[in-house]
């Protein structure tokens, strides 16, 4: 997060409240060590709402967000809105803007939003991120005898598997760069054997049309999974 510390406004102390009722283990990148969930660190490329857009914020808010609030039902997550052109950490960079001692404006919660960053292999080194945006994702790679998490890690073959807590999922499985396989489920178990770096993207959807998806959101993805065949 850009706000509290780094910018010098909004409260730390608040910030770590949000932080801890997300269940979040911390938010990174700021000025100084405050507490063990605001710390100091390197941020990494990421995509941030810069690359949303002001326009697609603003309609976000005024057909997602401010309707779903008055009747209590609660809004996706405005990086659902991400069109992912590789698989980059998610950043809530959006800065706070005023701060009263009654809350903030835009407000942590709303800056906060529903997703996070799974860092493997553990989050002191931060080699690999896993982004996940509105939902509940598990991934598993398996090359004998290990299991592997997702990362550029040559590997001689490799099983795959992926698991959504959304029944309308789509599951975009690319290829060296270029998309390879299409699964409309929520699962997927794969067996990766041909030479090449993988990735995956998943997707949610409202309803669909015979082809035609209505709704679509970005989930989740993987960073590249690089099959070296022997």
């Amino acid at each position: 997060m850009k706000s509290a510390l780094d910018g010098g406004v909004g409260q730390p102390l608040r910030l770590e409240k949000f932080l801890e009722e997300r269940a979040l283990a911390y938010s990174v990148g700021h000025a100084i060590n405050y507490s063990k969930r605001i710390r100091q660190g390197k941020v990494p490329d990421g995509y941030g709402y810069a690359e949303i857009g002001m326009f697609k914020l603003l309609l976000y808010f005024l057909f997602e967000y401010a309707p779903k609030k008055l009747i209590f039902a609660v809004p996706q997550d405005y990086y659902g809105l991400l069109e992912p052109k590789e698989c980059k950490p998610i950043l809530s960079d959006l800065p706070v803007l005023i701060s009263t001692p009654i809350g903030e404006f835009p407000s942590y919660s709303f800056i906060l939003g529903r997703r996070w960053n799974l860092a493997y292999p553990s989050c002191e080194r931060m080699m690999s991120y896993v982004p996940v945006i509105d939902g509940e994702v598990n991934f598993i790679v398996y090359s004998p005898p290990n299991l592997y998490p997702p990362a550029n890690v040559s590997l001689s073959e490799a099983t795959l598997s992926v698991r959504t807590n959304r029944k309308k999922t789509l599951i975009e499985v690319y290829k060296d760069g270029k998309l390879w396989r299409v699964y409309d489920q929520p699962f997927l178990t794969i067996h990766l054997r041909e030479k090449g770096n993988y990735e995956l993207r998943i997707y949610y959807y409202k309803t669909k049309i015979f082809n035609l998806y209505f709704g679509l959101r970005f989930g989740s993805c993987t960073s590249g999974i690089t099959i070296q065949a022997m």
